[in-house]
C-alpha cells in the first residue's frame, strides 16, 4: 500500500515538472528568458554585491506536520545569495527597509508590484495570453515561472519611496490584483511579501525562471494606466512623548537581556506569571537579536525552568509548553511591546520614569538646584587648597598648574585670596 502511494505521488510530481515545462515552453515562444542574474540586477540595479538583502525562510514541516525547520528572516549578501538557491523555502521581497529591517512599518522603498497566481496550467497560461492579454491595461515588464504558478511582476524603472505616498503604493498594489483576479485566481499579498525569484528551486523540484515581456514603468505611468488618482498625505509634526505615555522598549542590549535574566533567577514571577514569563523572555530575546543569537537565547529556557523547579514553585506546566511560550514572544509583531506591558507579564513593579512621578520642569528644577550644590561644594574644596598652596609660598602659575585649571580661571575666581593677603 506504501509503494503504490509513493508511486501516486512520484506520478503526480513527475505530472507537475512536465506542466512546468510546458509554461517555460509556452512563454519562450513569445517573450525573452533572461538568467536569474540578470533579473535580479532589474529588481535591485542599486545593489552591490556586498550589499545585503532580505532572504525570508519558511517553516519546513514534515509529512506528520511536525517542524523541521522554524521559519526566520536574514540578511544575505547579494555575492552569496545563489549559494542558498537550492532551498525550496527561500523568498525574497521586492521592497527596500529602514536600517534593513523586515517589517511593513519601516518599508522604505517598493521596487515592483507583483501578482501572485497559484495553479496555473500550461493550457490556462495559452488562454491568458492568446484571448485575455490585450485586456490587460498595462502588460508586465516580466513573467517568473515560480513552479505550479506564475507571478505576473510590473518592474519600476526606479524605486518609488513610500514616505508620503503610502496610500499610493498600497492602492495601485491593490488595484493590479484586483484587475488580475477577473481573469485567474490571484492570491493577494501587500508590498512587502516575499516571492519566490528566478534560479531558486521550486516546491516541485524544478528551478524557477524568469522571462522579459517589455521596458520597466515609472510609478506615476501606472497610476495614470490603472486611473488611480495619487492622494497626497499631510504630514504632521512630530510629537515628543506625553505625559502618561507608555514607555516603548528600544532595541535591546545584551546587557538588558542579562538583566531580566538576573532577576528572573534572583526574584522569580509570582504565581500567576510564570508562563507568562517565557513569553515575555521570548520579547526581550527578539528585541536584543543582534546581540543575543537565537540559539543562545533558546538555551536559557531550561535554565529559566530548572530555577524554578528547584525552588519547588509547584509551576504546573512543562518544559514543552515553556519553549512553546517563548516562541510565541519571539515574533516582530511584539516589537513594540512596552515597558509597563511586560512588568504586567512578569509580575513586577512598574515605575512609569525615573523622575519617580514628578513632572519634567519639577525634575529639571530639582537637577538644576543639584548641580549648583555640587558645584559650590567643589569650588569650597578648590579654595581650600589654592589657600594653602599660597601659603606655602607658590605664584600664580605654579597654583594653575597645581590644580588643573587655567590662570584666567584663577584670577576670576579666586583673585580675593590674593586681596584678603595683601
Amino acid at each position: 500500500m506504501y509503494r503504490d502511494f509513493a508511486g501516486q505521488y512520484e506520478s503526480q510530481k513527475n505530472n507537475l515538472q512536465q506542466e512546468f515545462e510546458a509554461k517555460n515552453n509556452i512563454l519562450r515562444s513569445r517573450f525573452l528568458e533572461i538568467a536569474p542574474i540578470d533579473y535580479l540586477s532589474a529588481i535591485f540595479p542599486d545593489k552591490g554585491y556586498e550589499d545585503e538583502l532580505i532572504v525570508v525562510f519558511g517553516t519546513v514541516k514534515d509529512k506528520s506536520g511536525n517542524i523541521i525547520e522554524r521559519g526566520t528572516v536574514k540578511r544575505i549578501a547579494l555575492e552569496y545569495i545563489w549559494d542558498i538557491t537550492w532551498r525550496s523555502n527561500a523568498y525574497i521581497p521586492y521592497c527596500d527597509f529602514i536600517k534593513n529591517y523586515y517589517h511593513s512599518k519601516t518599508l522604505k522603498s517598493v521596487k515592483a508590484f507583483v501578482v501572485d497566481c497559484d495553479g496555473i496550467t500550461s493550457m490556462r497560461l495559452k488562454k491568458i495570453l492568446k484571448y485575455l492579454w490585450s485586456s490587460l491595461p498595462a502588460e508586465p515588464t516580466h513573467i517568473v515561472n515560480s513552479g505550479q504558478g506564475v507571478h505576473f511582476v510590473y518592474v519600476l524603472s526606479e524605486p518609488v519611496d513610500v514616505k508620503g505616498l503610502r496610500w499610493n503604493v498600497n492602492k495601485l498594489n491593490e488595484t493590479i490584483q484586483d484587475t488580475f483576479s477577473r481573469l485567474l485566481n490571484v492570491d493577494k499579498h501587500p508590498v512587502v511579501h516575499p516571492y519566490r525569484f528566478p534560479g531558486f528551486l521550486t516546491k516541485i523540484n524544478t528551478v524557477a525562471t524568469a522571462f522579459k515581456v517589455r521596458e520597466p514603468y515609472t510609478f506615476e505611468e501606472l497610476m495614470k494606466v490603472f486611473k488611480l488618482q495619487p492622494k497626497r498625505t499631510k504630514r504632521t509634526e512630530k510629537k515628543g512623548k506625553q505625559k502618561g505615555e507608555l514607555l516603548v522598549l528600544p532595541n535591546g542590549r545584551r546587557a538588558f537581556f542579562e538583566w531580566v535574566l538576573r532577576k528572573l533567577f534572583m526574584n522569580p514571577p509570582i504565581p500567576g506569571r510564570r508562563h507568562n514569563s517565557f513569553f515575555a523572555l521570548g520579547i526581550v530575546a527578539y528585541k536584543c537579536r543582534r546581540e543575543v543569537p537565537y540559539e543562545e537565547a533558546l538555551e536559557t529556557i531550561p535554565m529559566v525552568y530548572e530555577d524554578m523547579m528547584d525552588r519547588n514553585l509547584h509551576i504546573g506546566f512543562t518544559i514543552e509548553e515553556a519553549y512553546s511560550a517563548f516562541h510565541k514572544g519571539y515574533d516582530p509583531k511584539y516589537v513594540r511591546a512596552s515597558w509597563k506591558y511586560l512588568c504586567g507579564l512578569l509580575g513586577w513593579e512598574y515605575r512609569p520614569n525615573k523622575r519617580n512621578g514628578r513632572s519634567r520642569e519639577e525634575h529639571l528644577k530639582i537637577a538644576r538646584k543639584m548641580r549648583e550644590i555640587r558645584c559650590k561644594a567643589r569650588w569650597e574644596e578648590l579654595e581650600e587648597h589654592i589657600r594653602r598652596l599660597i601659603e606655602q609660598g607658590y605664584s600664580k602659575t605654579e597654583i594653575a598648574e597645581l590644580v588643573g585649571i587655567s590662570r584666567r580661571t584663577l584670577y576670576y575666581r579666586f583673585s580675593h585670596l590674593w586681596k584678603r593677603d595683601s
